[in-house]
């Protein structure tokens, strides 16, 4: 048996959960620690974890690090440490992602709750700017920061400023402890080992983690292991959704610098990718909505190609592993290489759980470009972590906590006292709604934005980001380059085909009017089944490329997009908006039936998804109803999922009917597909015998998860979805 099945075993088996400890920590022992500034405090909060952070180096790893310490789960919290969504993965075991040590006062936990924060709250969904880590290293960082206070010595006006810095420093000297730490455990376990080459491996190691803790990488294996240590790092100070960003640029210099000084194979340097990869695994068991999206291939600032060998190690070890971590995301152009395309399509083909999810350069490129964003940064986007795009490692983009939800305003115009003359008076009334519900999320958003930057600045994340250190203000006070905030348009096909409805049924044909509509959504479609049946399949949907419902879909998202571009937030960033919807089963548990014959409580669509069951004609029907949304250029983007049955990608012939798919989707201006590659008898199956299908993975909504591990509500969404033929 090799080292990758023994670790990938040990996984399995949660031996790194044996580790995990329960603290309650606090740094606000006494008086003095209760008067240093809230950013200092902060910074002692994450000192403490990792140096309460045991040094855990187990059997075979050759990239080592664990992150042990964790907060309690509460009745009715998610691991997340939140209770607004409920997940949909089942935790083997009930551990806190979220937790962090006391660091408020009494006084600024009241005042924290009052502004919708929590402590340790955090804005999530952005990667740490890896390629400035790895450039610099935390000795170069501490550097800059030191350098920075000596500009406001003597300066009494620069108090907050010189706190920032001085949280920096105690975060990057606690990181270099951290990896040191390491160094002593390797050589501590290389004394004991029997065994030559293990002995090699830990002092090979050790010398690795003592070098990094101070200076840039050498080598292939010192870049992952400092990936791997910030990692740790970023998740214990900002656990909520991580994104990687572009890994396969961001590590390629050291991989290719090694490979061609003959010091690593293709087959080493394969290995240890594996090694990482299974690292990140390592809180799979908690969820598998990690967020840890890898972003491979497309373009450098310049415009030119970037796929490098590295990005194909990727999906190899990806293919190879079969996990659940990394989800692959790969961004395609007109320059892509074919052989990217042939590899990438055979993933799918293979049934990888969603892997990867297909992006289209030239598409979120525009709609970044709409929202400000200069040609030469918007080239640089990667996923950030669910589906939405940012620009990693010089943006904090709070890119999923604000929302309008459409078919909630829908239903509130919908159950108003009035009886609209036309449909246009009709629909224009919904639009004012619409772009009231955007002004409220906005000063929702706003609140939020101050209320984390006052409570819960994150000083190491703000450290490796550019602009930060040199601007000495923290990320959440507008620290870094760009600042933007998201704009979450959900449910929105629910809204669009429930307006076909209204348009259709009360006044085209008048078939019914506005009373007899609310009534029978009142009474849940009891005693209208009738009604819900006209209702479902003699009103044109979303899905089929018919215009009487997708043009309202357009005029819809085209005035979302331009209300939502109107604001700005206090970091000095505009809003930017896209078209998702995550949690949709828990989200329809909240909401009332609807127009297009949906009941009370049922699951709303996901993303820009047909409703289930409505798509009728096809595949090629579906992608050209979600291009008129994309045509549109949403700056944070707009996904797209569909669901092949195995069949209809069948030899050679159903990997290029495949290809071709996809390729006349990107063409035509789609934005983001993914695909889920099974059959339902098989998902039927893993239901009824979840021990015999432990390892497949599908896709849920901008995370990949073992099937067996979601709720059953959970699955049988996936499971109502359309197998389409190709």
């Amino acid at each position: 048996m090799d080292r990758i099945q023994r670790l990938l075993d040990a996984h399995f088996n949660l031996l790194h959960t044996q580790y995990r400890e329960v603290k309650d920590l606090t740094v606000l022992d006494d008086e003095e620690g209760s008067r240093e500034l809230l950013v200092v405090r902060k910074a002692k909060g994450l000192t403490l974890v990792l140096d309460e952070t045991a040094s855990i180096i187990l059997d075979d790893e050759l990239i080592v690090g664990l992150r042990t310490v964790y907060g309690s789960l509460r009745a009715g919290e998610n691991i997340y440490g939140g209770f607004d969504n409920e997940l949909p993965v089942k935790p083997a075991t009930m551990h806190r992602m979220t937790y962090y040590p006391h660091y408020l006062t009494d006084e600024e936990l009241i005042a924290a709750q009052r502004d919708g924060i929590r402590e340790g709250s955090v804005s999530s969904h952005i990667p740490f700017g890896c390629q400035r880590v790895l450039q610099l290293g935390y000795g170069r960082l501490l550097e800059e920061a030191l350098q920075k206070m000596k500009t406001f010595e003597g300066s009494p006006q620069s108090s907050e400023k010189m706190a920032f810095l001085q949280a920096v420093v105690l975060v990057l000297q606690a990181a270099s402890r951290f990896a040191v730490r390491h160094a002593y455990e390797a050589e501590r376990l290389a004394q004991k080992a029997v065994d030559p080459r293990r002995r090699a491996e830990l002092l090979t190691i050790a010398d690795g983690c003592r070098w990094v803790s101070t200076n840039p990488p050498r080598s292939f294996h010192e870049a992952l292991q400092l990936f791997w240590f910030t990692s740790i790092i970023h998740k214990i100070e900002n656990q909520s959704c991580l994104p990687i960003g572009r890994f396969d640029q961001d590590l390629y210099p050291f991989y290719q610098k090694d490979v061609e000084e003959g010091v690593l194979t293709r087959e080493e340097g394969l290995e240890l990718l594996k090694c990482l990869w299974i690292k990140l695994n390592m809180e799979s068991d908690l969820t598998t909505d990690t967020c840890e999206n890898v972003t491979l291939s497309g373009q450098d600032s310049s415009g030119n190609d970037v796929t490098n060998e590295l990005t194909y190690l990727c999906l190899d070890a990806s293919q190879s592993l079969r996990l659940p971590d990394p989800k692959i995301n790969v961004r395609f152009h007109k320059g892509s290489p074919p052989a990217l395309w042939t590899r990438c399509s055979e993933l799918v083909k293979a049934g990888m759980g969603g892997f990867p999810c297909f992006y289209n350069d030239e598409a979120h490129i525009a709609g970044l470009m709409r929202a400000g964003i200069p040609l030469e940064d918007a080239r640089l986007y990667c996923s950030d972590g669910c589906q939405e795009v940012i620009i990693p490692g010089k943006g904090d983009f709070y890119t999923t906590f604000t929302s309008v939800n459409f078919l909630v305003e829908l239903l509130n115009v919908l159950h108003k006292p009035l009886e609209a003359a036309s449909f246009q008076e009709f629909l224009n009334e919904y639009k004012t709604d619409v772009a009231a519900s955007v002004k409220r999320a906005v000063v929702r958003g706003n609140r939020r934005d101050l209320a984390l930057a006052r409570y819960s600045p994150v000083p190491f994340l703000s450290s490796t980001l550019e602009g930060c250190i040199e601007s000495a203000a923290d990320k959440t006070s507008g620290g870094t380059f760009y600042n933007f905030t998201g704009c979450l348009g959900q449910a929105f096909i629910n809204a669009v085909n429930s307006l076909a409805v209204i348009k259709k049924l009360v006044y085209d044909d008048s078939t019914i009017s506005l009373t007899t509509l609310r009534d029978s959504l009142v009474k849940n479609w009891k005693g209208h089944e009738r009604l819900r049946q006209l209702a479902v399949n003699r009103v044109p949907k979303y899905g089929n490329n018919d215009d009487y419902v997708d043009a309202l879909a357009v005029e819809v998202a085209d005035h979302f997009f331009r209300e939502a571009l109107k604001y700005h937030n206090p970091r000095g960033g505009r809003y930017y908006p896209g078209i998702f919807t995550f949690h949709q089963v828990t989200k329809g548990k909240h909401i009332g039936a609807s127009p297009d014959g949906r009941r009370a409580g049922t699951p709303v669509t996901n993303h820009l998804s047909p409703a289930v069951g409505t798509d009728l004609n096809g595949p090629t029907a579906v992608i050209n109803s979600a291009l008129k949304i994309c045509r549109l250029k949403p700056p944070e983007g707009a996904a797209l999922g569909i669901r092949f049955h195995p069949s209809a990608l069948q030899g050679e012939n159903g990997r290029k009917n495949l290809l071709s798919f996809i390729q006349t989707f990107m063409a035509e201006g789609g934005l983001e597909v993914q695909f889920n590659v099974v059959d339902s008898e098989t998902l039927r199956n893993a239901q009824k015998t979840p021990e015999a299908y432990r390892n497949l993975i599908v896709r849920v909504w901008g995370f990949s998860a073992y099937f067996v591990t979601l709720t059953k509500d959970y699955q049988d969404d996936i499971i109502a979805r359309t197998a389409h033929g190709l």
